[in-house]
């Protein structure tokens, strides 16, 4: 049931309009036009609307009704802007939107209101709940006549819905108007004679369909479209839709300031040896610029805060309050606090810089969770190239200490740490150390237990969790890499699980150094590949003499040169116990000694330079 649109219903609206121009163009819009005309709005990307021609507010009826449908009761108001050349029908306008109407609902409410509901008729609630829904859309929006003659309307406000039905006669004119009102972005819905398009015959109507191809407007074209209208026509209509994406704006401070700081940037060859040194550079110079164009517009603001107070003559200190304020954050009441600023540019660049995989890939899970903790207490730092070495030099000398540990711990992880499951019991490989009969090390194979790998919600479209699995196996990775030292082609981890996962496969997935099986019971079988034994090698070698489970002198004398005890324990290290067994596996590491025996973070700030 629609709210009635005018005071004035038994007569012919149009013999009212106070002119013959008015009368002439005046077709109010039929109802199922307006539902065409508003088809496929998404209203909440729409705030503000102007309506050029309001005739007597059928478009606007329907405007506020499939924002209260698409909106709901707590939804935003809409904002509403008309424009209407005829006297009378601006008067219609202001009684039906503008608050005349919808306070007379409410006072026709409060007289059902006198009595409980229960007592009404089912008449007089069904009026009644007529009313209260007739207010709620009303109230949805606010209204507000703005100009007379749409063609004159000159306005900085800007909207992003223009929705017309201008006069038949000049309607390229009325669109045209539209099309540069929103030039810097925007939509519009318009309602034309189809004979504007489909009949480009004069210079405005070609000019008119250059700009709708351009914009790439969709034409909806409907036939004697008013022949059931309120004011009957022999007219077929097009509903033009057009939205236009707004324009880029480019800032000329920004322009100079970044023209200023490329003529005072020198290039740092430190900074320039790093895996990630243009970017580092480049942020510095984007930071730079950032600061430099804030305060130049900070400084063209407070040269204009005399212009934009809240009263027109300020002549009173207390009333020196300007319409547009400056500040940092949601802090309005503040202004510019420039040493708020600083913190926060400082730390979007440094937070930057800590996201760059380059920059902290390199760092285990425990390292990188450190350093992100330590991030908001940069904010206090200049970011520039002094403090990113000082951060390096400082990262790299944990790594260093943090690589250790880290080998250590994945040593410990698939040998000893998990072996209370009972299917990673076998991951220990034991042999007799060095004054110990507890030493063990890493086999081709081991068993680790896996939680929250796979989801029991059925709604999950992945095989297993990815973001679970990387955490997993990300780690490890990392730890082999440090004892590569770069030597192995790089895999993309993430990407590989990604795959795995929408693929349904969860046996034999490839990683870098090894395969893996993952088991829905909990567990994730790592099944080394031949090439990368050498090593697993290394880590047995390394963890044992940092536990002292080979002799000292192990990496120091020949097979030959060692006492009885020491050729036992390397037999039982590297052969299987017999006497000599061990001793050509023991040669060969020797021979190679570069890569099994010395440490694998002996590069220190080579670690994250191109030399890694």
């Amino acid at each position: 049931m629609r709210a009635n649109t005018s005071k004035t219903e038994n007569f012919n609206i149009s013999d009212l309009l106070a002119s013959e121009e008015s009368k002439e163009g005046f077709y109010p819009t039929p109802e199922k036009i307006a539902d065409e005309m508003l088809s496929g709005i998404n209203f909440t990307m729409i705030g503000t609307v102007l309506e050029p021609s309001g005739g007597k507010g059928n478009l606007i009826d329907a405007l506020l009704r499939r924002h209260y449908a698409s909106r709901g009761q707590w939804g935003n108001k809409i904002d509403v802007d008309v424009c209407e050349i005829d006297p009378y029908l601006r008067s219609i306008l202001k009684y039906n939107f503008c608050g005349e109407k919808e306070h007379e609902l409410y006072e026709a409410t409060r007289e059902f209101d006198k009595w409980a509901y229960s007592s009404l008729t089912e008449a007089q609630k069904a009026q009644k709940n007529w009313n209260d829904n007739e207010r709620r859309i009303l109230q949805s929006g606010e209204v507000h006549i703005v100009h007379d003659d749409f063609l004159t309307y000159r306005t900085f406000k800007h909207y992003d819905l223009i929705l017309m039905n201008p006069p038949f006669a000049n309607g390229d004119e009325h669109l045209l108007r539209a099309l540069e009102m929103q030039k810097n972005g925007g939509a519009i819905v318009c309602l034309l004679n189809a004979e504007t398009i489909r009949n480009p015959y004069t210079n405005r109507r070609q000019i008119l369909k250059n700009l709708l191809d351009k914009y790439g407007a969709e034409n909806t074209y409907i036939d004697d479209a008013f022949s059931n209208a309120e004011r009957k026509a022999r007219v077929d209509v097009a509903i033009v839709k057009v939205s236009i994406e707004p324009a880029q704006e480019e800032s000329e401070i920004w322009e100079r300031m970044q023209k200023a700081v490329d003529e005072e940037n020198t290039p740092d060859p430190e900074l320039h040896q790093l895996v990630v040194g243009d970017y580092i550079e480049q942020a510095i110079q984007l930071y730079r610029t950032e600061v430099a164009a804030t305060m130049e517009l900070v400084r063209q603001y407070r040269a204009l805060v005399p212009y934009m107070y809240e009263v027109f003559d300020a002549k009173d200190k207390y009333e020196k309050t300007p319409i547009l304020t400056l500040c940092v954050g949601d802090h309005s009441h503040r202004g510019f606090e420039y040493q708020a600023y600083m913190k926060c540019v400082r730390l979007k660049y440094w937070r930057a810089l800590f996201k760059n995989e380059k920059f902290t890939g390199k760092l285990t899970s425990e390292l990188q969770e450190k350093y992100r903790e330590k991030i908001e207490k940069m904010a206090d730092y200049e970011f520039s190239a002094f403090n990113i070495k000082q951060v390096l030099a400082e990262m790299n000398a944990e790594m260093t200490q943090g690589v250790e540990k880290a080998i250590l711990d994945l040593f410990d992880k698939l040998t000893v740490e998990h072996t209370w499951f009972p299917e990673c019991q076998q991951n220990r490989h034991y042999f007799n150390g060095w004054a110990t009969n507890k030493a063990h090390k890493i086999g081709n194979k081991c068993i680790i237990p896996t939680y929250g790998m796979f989801s029991s919600y059925k709604w999950k479209d992945e095989a297993f969790a990815v973001s679970t699995a990387f955490d997993t196996i990300g780690d490890i990775e990392k730890a082999f890499n440090y004892l590569d030292g770069g030597l192995t082609e790089e895999v993309d981890l993430l990407a590989r699980l990604k795959a795995a996962s929408e693929n349904g496969i969860t046996r034999n997935i490839d990683c870098k150094y090894f395969k893996i099986d993952l088991f829905k019971k909990g567990t994730t079988h790592i099944k080394f590949k031949p090439e990368a034994m050498k090593l697993v090698d290394r880590l047995n070698i390394y963890a044992s003499r940092k536990k002292n489970w080979l002799p000292p002198n192990y990496g120091k004398k020949t097979y030959s040169n060692m006492t009885q005890a020491e050729k036992t324990v390397i037999d039982s290290f590297h052969g299987d116990g017999e006497p000599g067994s061990g001793e050509l596996q023991y040669t060969r590491i020797l021979r190679n000694a570069a890569f099994y025996l010395e440490e694998p973070a002996n590069n220190g700030l080579k670690l994250l330079t191109e030399g890694d």
